[in-house]
């Protein structure tokens, strides 16, 4: 487990460094998240940067927001007969009925039913849309 916390902690420091600066709220709950792993070196950025009052390890650990972690877009696999033939990204929100239209109308996923015989449709929220034909 503190393998892919630590994992995150430095996922989330990548993106960062790639915004190219950070708050000081933002470094405050970085400081509180980093804590359990690098207690020392968190005390003394803690103290030197006045992120708060007392020691890192006082403070109430930062609440969740689940809202905060929802994608608008996901990308979704479109099978054809089970196989893979291409991924789409889409609104996390999608139908099942706008999923499969846009499947379909994909260059290669068009080609590749061109012709045949849809049997079956099928589209699994979030994961997948796979179109089932013969012929």
């Amino acid at each position: 487990k503190f393998n892919t916390a630590i994992a995150s902690l430095m996922a989330l420091m990548n993106v960062i460094a790639e915004k190219g600066s950070i708050n000081k709220a933002e470094l405050s709950v970085f400081t509180m998240l980093l804590n359990p792993f690098a207690p020392h070196v968190t005390e003394e950025v803690w103290s030197e940067m006045k992120l708060g009052e007392g020691m890192v390890t006082e403070q109430i650990w930062p609440k969740y927001d689940e809202s905060k972690c929802k994608d608008d877009v996901i990308e979704i696999v479109v099978q054809v007969n089970g196989k893979v033939r291409t991924r789409l990204t889409v609104a996390a929100d999608i139908q099942k009925d706008d999923a499969i239209a846009l499947a379909k109308a994909e260059d290669r996923i068009a080609a590749e039913i061109n012709g045949k015989n849809v049997v079956k449709e099928i589209y699994v929220p979030g994961k997948l849309v796979n179109i089932v034909v013969k012929g």
